[in-house]
């Protein structure tokens, strides 16, 4: 059974540590939460408390890259989408600094805490932010190397992690690369996109359409910004008909993304599971994705609405 994708965050921050001494973990005073608490424990002298003050946080971030660290300044991805964001994109993303933003606590799984620590806007908001690079692992095999991806790739970079146990998606030697996407199922009738945690959830989708006859080609993005427009279009052409899936705000998210090249490259319908305009509220985790129309079937029944609507317009 995979552990869940904070404790892979907090592990592969200690086994990154060993190996690039140049490393820091600033933290928020959340590193119980987030499992930053790893790395304090084998690297005392290099995690920085910087306590609930996530702008000065970032900033000490941006005087440490200057200096020649690698620094993490953790946080929940609520605070380091909003409450931070001047200073991670005019101290950081502006003069490009080397500074690599784990995004902890993600969408629909932050569940009880309620609208104040939901992250449905990090994606549209860090997407938008020139410079930034942006990932949503769909695994915890793929966020350890979207980590040492962003280790090795100079410049700012942030990366979502979901407090959820995520089913193994990526085989054994998978290595991330930015801008490039992964096709985990063949199909030809409809195309499935998901992000972070709803790929799992789109494979499950495309066994549900497959006993109706429907074959659904399902692509993964871990990429977000830069994003596989080629993988991408190629599969839109093919199938003329596209849903896309992401435990974030539609808005800007990777619904916008995949729309935009969609539009640019080619035209086909499309449907965007995600998180409508709207705040999450307190709830469990299975009630909370059920309201926002979230769950395997939800995009399996996206994906018959697609299909109709490109039969109609033919």
């Amino acid at each position: 059974m995979p552990e869940e994708m904070r404790d892979a965050f907090g592990h592969t921050l200690v086994e990154l540590g060993h190996e690039f001494p140049n490393i820091l973990v600033l933290d928020a005073d959340l590193h119980t939460s987030s499992k930053a608490l790893y790395f304090k424990k084998a690297f005392p002298d290099r995690f920085i408390q910087c306590g609930i003050a996530e702008q000065n946080m970032f900033g000490i971030a941006a005087g440490l890259a200057m200096q020649g660290f690698i620094p993490f300044p953790s946080t929940f991805a609520v605070f380091a989408a909003k409450r931070a964001i001047d200073q991670v994109s005019i101290s950081i993303s502006y003069p490009k600094l080397n500074v690599k933003i784990p995004g902890s606590y993600v969408g629909i799984p932050t569940s009880r805490a309620g609208a104040s620590h939901n992250a449905i806007e990090d994606v549209a908001i860090m997407r938008a932010t020139p410079h930034m690079r942006v990932a949503d692992p769909g695994d915890n095999r793929e966020l350890r190397s979207v980590m040492r991806a962003a280790v090795l790739t100079p410049g700012p970079i942030y990366f979502r992690i979901t407090r959820y146990t995520l089913p193994d998606l990526m085989d054994e030697g998978y290595e991330f690369a930015w801008g490039r996407g992964v096709r985990l199922a063949e199909g030809s009738d409809v195309t499935l996109i998901g992000t972070g945690m709803m790929t799992s959830f789109c494979l499950q989708a495309a066994e549900l359409l497959a006993k109706d006859g429907i074959h659904a080609d399902v692509l993964h993005c871990g990429s977000i910004k830069p994003i596989d427009a080629d993988l991408i279009a190629a599969s839109a052409r093919k199938t003329r008909a596209v849903v896309t899936a992401e435990n974030a705000s539609v808005v800007g998210g990777l619904g916008s993304a995949i729309a935009e090249v969609l539009g640019e490259r080619a035209p086909a319908v499309l449907r965007r599971i995600g998180v409508q305009d709207e705040f999450i509220h307190s709830g469990g985790i299975t009630e909370l994705l059920a309201h926002h129309h979230m769950t395997p079937a939800d995009i399996a029944a996206a994906a018959k609405g697609a299909i109709a609507m490109r039969e109609a317009l033919r």
